[in-house]
């Protein structure tokens, strides 16, 4: 978001779209009062997970059982509205178009949280993966299933299996 408000400041005719985790823009959410007060007409995406997504992936890629990574998160649109901006909360795929479509369409700041699946890889598997992740990952998986966390293995692994490979 920081660089989202420098870009805007120094480009002030273009369209600035930030897309933020919603980790990480609840540890800055004094940048969107700056958003505010500047009238910066930025237009912000909070992909809402429930989780220290990058936080939590480099544990597991680590072998560890994630630690104090998962959130309670409020409902960003409403904290949205509640300094002065537009804001809209999503949590169903079949509202996603029309809500992008009107966040993009305000004049002003505009801020669209947006539910995604928690368990959700936050980066796109690579064919240059290190083995040290793919052991960790091993690793983790042990641990979880040891620590009664089986289902939150089967659900990474289900939620991330590409559409084209599924049955």
């Amino acid at each position: 978001m920081p660089s989202a408000l420098g870009l805007q400041k120094c480009q002030p005719g273009r369209q600035v779209i930030c897309l933020a985790g919603d980790g990480g823009f609840a540890m800055l959410l004094g940048e969107l009062l700056t958003v505010v007060q500047e009238k910066l007409p930025i237009k912000i995406a909070v992909y809402d997970n429930g989780k220290l997504g990058f936080i939590d992936i480099e544990q597991k890629a680590a072998g560890l059982v994630p630690f104090y990574t998962d959130l309670q998160n409020p409902d960003f649109g409403e904290v949205a509205r509640a300094v002065g901006l537009w804001g809209q909360h999503v949590s169903k795929a079949g509202q996603l178009e029309d809500a992008v479509h009107t966040w993009l369409a305000q004049p002003g700041p505009a801020l669209l949280d947006v539910k995604v699946k928690p368990m959700q890889l936050v980066t796109p598997p690579s064919p240059f993966v290190s083995p040290e992740a793919v052991v960790g990952m091993a690793v983790y998986s042990a641990r979880a299933m040891l620590h009664g966390k089986g289902h939150d293995v089967w659900e990474m692994i289900v939620e991330n299996i590409p559409e084209h490979t599924k049955g």
